[in-house]
């Protein structure tokens, strides 16, 4: 199974009247994201689905990259669970459960929770994922110490290969 795990980009601070919950990306945030977006469909990882947290940054995000990449929208799906501090290894399983060994699956959410997923599957590395960084684990189930971790790329890393 390929995993590949997306931190949102850059979002509004939260301020009064505003909650953790509600925040969207800024505009700089969203041209950044257009820009790894790009980056990910010249990579071309063929997702088979995509996974988001239903939070307005996350959403945003992974609706971006899936237009970059062409996903057809029934493999777009909000899960509910991926909401800030809801993804845990129990949620991958549980989304995971029924698909392909090789299936390409995006998760698009928050931290902690990605990089402690992420840090799990390949036992117990602690991981920094900025803001609109990727991490890529291969893995024949979602198992803690069961993966390999492929890539970490930070933003930079995804916006110098669109040539931004």
């Amino acid at each position: 199974m390929h995993l590949f795990f997306l931190r949102h980009g850059k979002a509004e601070d939260i301020y009064a009247g505003i909650t953790d919950a509600d925040r969207k990306l800024t505009p700089e945030g969203i041209a950044e994201m257009r820009a790894e977006a790009l980056a990910l469909a010249t990579l071309n990882p063929r997702f088979d689905l995509i996974y988001t947290s239903p939070y307005p940054r996350a959403l945003e995000t992974a609706r971006i990259v899936a237009e970059a990449v062409e996903l057809p929208a029934e493999h777009f799906h909000i899960v509910p669970e991926m909401a800030a501090g809801g993804f845990r290894m129990g949620v991958l399983q549980n989304l995971t459960r029924r698909l392909s060994p090789n299936a390409r699956v995006l998760c698009v959410g928050h931290e902690p929770d990605l990089s402690s997923v992420a840090g799990q599957l390949v036992g117990g590395t602690q991981i920094d994922l900025k803001k609109g960084g990727l991490i890529y684990i291969e893995t024949i189930r979602p198992q803690p110490g069961d993966g390999v971790l492929r890539w970490l790329l930070s933003p930079r890393h995804l916006t110098a290969l669109a040539g931004e």
